[in-house]
């Protein structure tokens, strides 16, 4: 049967900063191993059409932080993924399933 395909997305705080060579002021709580503090990462499945999916992510905000006046600004990237399954029919058979697209 066709794997359901994955919402793939990673979460970064204060990203500005990091560019600037700045620490962020932030750390991401139940991050995995391989996330540094300022990121988190994860997938959700997509099952079926219009069925909603959530993640939740919390960060602490650093004691020792100097910039209390800047919004702490949170990015979101995402892909599709996990589309593993779906191929392509022989003669004369039926189309299998789009895989989504973003």
């Amino acid at each position: 049967p066709p794997v359901p395909p994955e919402l793939q997305f990673v979460l970064e705080a204060d990203s500005e900063r990091r560019r600037r060579g700045q620490v962020p002021r932030v750390t991401f709580l139940g991050r995995g191993p391989a996330d540094p503090e300022h990121q988190i990462s994860g997938s959700l499945e997509l099952p079926r059409q219009r069925e909603r999916r959530c993640a939740s992510a919390t960060f602490r905000l650093h004691d020792d932080i100097r910039d209390k006046l800047r919004p702490i600004a949170v990015t979101l990237a995402f892909a599709i993924g996990g589309t593993r399954g779906w191929h392509r029919g022989g003669r004369g058979t039926a189309l299998p399933p789009l895989a989504p697209a973003l």
